[in-house]
Order: C-alpha cells, then structure tokens, then sequence
C-alpha cells in the first residue's frame, strides 16, 4: 500500500469518528452544566405570576437583557425558606438562585432558550469576594468571583446582595 492510500484511509476513518461523535446526543466538545444548578428547572420558581420585566431597580441597564428583557428566577431548597421570607435576608451558605433572562416578551411567551446567570452563595471551599458570593454567567459557565457582578450586587447589600426576594416581588405585579 502507497503513502497516500494509507493517509487517505487514515483521513476517512478519522473523519467518520468526528462525524458520528458529532452526529450523536452526546457532543464530546459541550460542556455540561455544574451540578448545583443541572436541575434548577425543577426548583421553586420565585416569580411564577409574576410579570418578570422591567427595571424596578434602576441599575439592570444593558445586563440580562436590559430593562426591556423578562426575565424568571429560581431558587434551590437551601435558599427557599430565605428567599421566600422577610428581612433581615441571610442566605445560607449553598444558596443558588439563577435568573432565565430573555430579550422581550415575544421571546418569553414562547418559551426561546434564555440565557441563565447564577449566583451562589459560597461554602468554604469556594474563593469567594468579600461578599461570600460567586457567579456563573452562563448554563455551562464555571461559577467564580466576578468584580462586575459584585460590583452591581453590592446594590442589595441590606437584603445580602440578593434583589429578588419576598418583599421585592411583592411590589411588582
């Protein structure tokens, strides 16, 4: 067998490896979500009836999808109890909140695929911001500090940097 025959094979048979890997339901090059928010779609869902837009709080400017944007937010069983009660808000340490965010109504009726922002609050083995809490900006992302994040949280540091809670959706409608 030539050079070229042997190449030639070589080629085919990888090409038929990459085709049917990506040909397949489980593509080797996705990463999977973190599984402390896999399954957050089974979780209680804080602003179910909620109307989940606008920009009551003047600082969403251009993230989650500006003011414009609806979005819906989620809650694990660690934090539900904090985040369904009233102030003084203390959220324990493996809260996870995570905000489905899309750009207009049309798109949330439909249910579009959002884009997902989470936001943890650490446990100790996490490096954490002086705020104890850590990011993810997307379903996939790797959870870490975020100077940005914080920076815009520190906003709600009286209801523990967290603005979805009990009492603020009971002012939307």
């Amino acid at each position: 067998m030539t050079n070229n025959k042997v190449r030639t094979g070589f080629a085919v048979a990888i090409a038929a490896v990459l085709v049917a890997g990506c040909a397949s339901s489980l593509n080797p090059f996705a990463r999977e979500a973190d599984e402390r928010w896999a399954d957050y779609k089974t979780w209680t869902k804080i602003t179910e009836g909620k109307t989940g837009t606008g920009d009551p709080t003047g600082l969403i400017k251009t993230v989650h999808m500006g003011p414009e944007g609806y979005r819906d937010v989620y809650v694990n069983d660690i934090g539900k109890a904090a985040i369904e009660g009233s102030a003084p808000y203390v959220f324990p340490a493996g809260t996870v909140v995570v905000k489905e965010q899309f750009s207009s109504k049309a798109n949330w009726e439909a249910g579009k695929k959002p884009g997902v922002t989470v936001s943890i609050k650490a446990t100790g083995g996490d490096v954490v911001n002086r705020d104890d809490w850590i990011w993810a900006t997307s379903y996939t992302g790797k959870a870490g500090t975020s100077a940005f994040c914080a920076g815009c949280h520190t906003a709600a540091i009286a209801s523990d940097f967290v603005f979805t809670h009990a009492d603020f959706l009971a002012t939307q409608e």
